[in-house]
């Protein structure tokens, strides 16, 4: 795809190479965001994957640039000019200018095809105080921002601005070379150690790309395991979530665990090793009974866990900083699977499986539906409950028992809980039935307290 130039000369691109591989929109906000950067009188450059994915011809909409300059300042001016809002991090100098409906309407491209947002950062050089610690940032140049990158495949600029300079690819670190070897490689010995997180990513790319990891490369990552153990829950719950969105995240979650990765995060991370199966089932999903379907990723984040113990998985929730929302939906499903024989039990009845089911979210009784593939009994009652047993309420009301000069209190949530297990359980069958059972439950009532009074 490159073109070769004169002898001595780099390799480049034009926008027509551009728009033939990621699509007329991104090339259009590319020429768009370098006319801005000629404007200014600044240099700018495509860079990291979106460089790598255009040498191996795949497309993509995760477009990131690096500017010899202030990132978040330009992104402030694109959004000013063109719409949409930069939102801007300034320890490390950068930015996202989020495209939204106002980006589309103002240069006539279709809202749906645009990325959700384009990052900026300003050209620096990364030091680190410690091994893990985030890094310590100063400005650079490209080459210095280049060789801070994670592995040489994405260690790849295309100048884009000035336009006597448009298209020119940087290779600093034969990324190039890797690219046509299928090869990950990291840039230097100490690149695990001073970011362990980059081991998560290492396999990521390795097999989405269908890439091997260099021979040093993957001997740097095995010494570097034991430094998970001091990474933030909140960084390694990014890459794993990066991870679960992969088309081949089951391979990248096993192949970590093989190489003692998740033991090394916590004792007590573990993945199924029918995992494939499981995020497979996530991914087709369709619950049997009229509800949304949980977020998907919810999922994919249940199955991961799929398992381990309820105990165990909130422990786990707390290492890897989940939302509360996520925790919960991950500790329900486990403690409702602990309890799958019971939804098995041919002796239990429907009002008791109801009392039990009543205490999970939606998404706990979906992810016990899903992985319940082999136990036709157990999904048949979590559909039941999840279409009927759970809106089930009786046709009385507390308004009605208070008519029927029944006090107040406590018994009025013991009745009425007694008429809708009556209901679900098939006991009675309408508006009459309901009110003769009532008038049973409060006849023996009566007679109970009668004969206590007797004693």
């Amino acid at each position: 795809m490159t073109k070769a130039g004169p002898v001595g000369a780099a390799p480049s691109f034009d926008l027509s190479d551009i728009e033939r591989i990621l699509g007329r929109q991104a090339s259009k906000l590319i020429a768009i965001i370098s006319n801005r950067a000629q404007k200014e009188n600044q240099a700018l450059y495509l860079a990291g994957g979106v460089v790598r994915d255009l040498l191996l011809n795949r497309p993509t909409l995760d477009l990131d640039l690096v500017i010899a300059g202030d990132a978040i300042r330009f992104a402030n001016t694109l959004a000013r000019e063109s719409g949409g809002k930069a939102i801007t991090h300034k320890p490390f100098g950068t930015a996202k200018w989020i495209l939204d409906e106002s980006v589309a309407e103002r240069l006539c491209l279709p809202s749906n095809a645009l990325p959700p947002g384009i990052d900026f950062v300003t050209a620096r050089s990364e030091t680190y105080s410690h091994p893990t610690a985030l890094p310590t940032v100063s400005p650079g140049d490209i080459k210095r921002d280049m060789l801070r990158r994670d592995f040489s495949v994405n260690a790849l600029a295309i100048q884009i601005s000035p336009s006597e300079k448009f298209g020119i690819l940087l290779d600093f670190c034969r990324g190039g070379d890797d690219i046509r070897r299928g090869l990950i490689r990291a840039l230097h010995d100490q690149s695990f150690v001073d970011d362990p997180t980059r081991i998560l990513r290492a396999l990521r790319y390795a097999t989405r790309l269908g890439f091997e990891l260099e021979t040093e490369t993957a001997e740097w990552m095995d010494a570097a395991l034991p430094y998970l153990g001091r990474i933030t829950g909140s960084r390694l719950r990014n890459e794993i979530d990066l991870i679960l969105r992969e088309a081949r995240a089951s391979e990248i979650m096993l192949r970590l665990q093989a190489m003692g990765l998740l033991e090394n995060i916590h004792p007590a991370f573990r993945v199924s090793p029918c995992l494939p199966e499981l995020l497979a089932a996530c991914q087709r999903f369709k619950p049997p009974w009229s509800t949304a379907v949980s977020d998907r990723q919810t999922l994919r984040w249940i199955a991961l866990m799929r398992g381990i113990s309820s105990r165990e998985a909130q422990i786990l929730c707390e290492r890897l900083a989940l939302t509360k929302a996520l925790t919960q939906a991950i500790t329900a499903s486990a403690k409702l699977a602990e309890r799958a024989e019971l939804l098995d039990d041919p002796a239990i009845r429907p009002s008791q499986l109801a009392q039990l089911l009543d205490d999970f979210p939606d998404s706990a009784l979906q992810a016990c539906w899903l992985f319940s593939a082999e136990k036709p009994t157990v999904q048949a009652r979590i559909a039941a409950y999840a279409s009927d047993w759970r809106g089930r309420r009786p046709k009385l009301s507390g308004n009605d028992l208070k008519a029927m000069g029944v006090a107040p209190g406590p018994r009025y949530r013991q009745l009425l809980d007694r008429l809708r297990w009556a209901w679900i359980d098939g006991e009675i069958h309408s508006a009459e039935e309901e009110a003769a059972l009532l008038r049973q439950l409060l006849e023996a009532e009566d007679q109970d307290r009668l004969s206590n009074q007797r004693i």
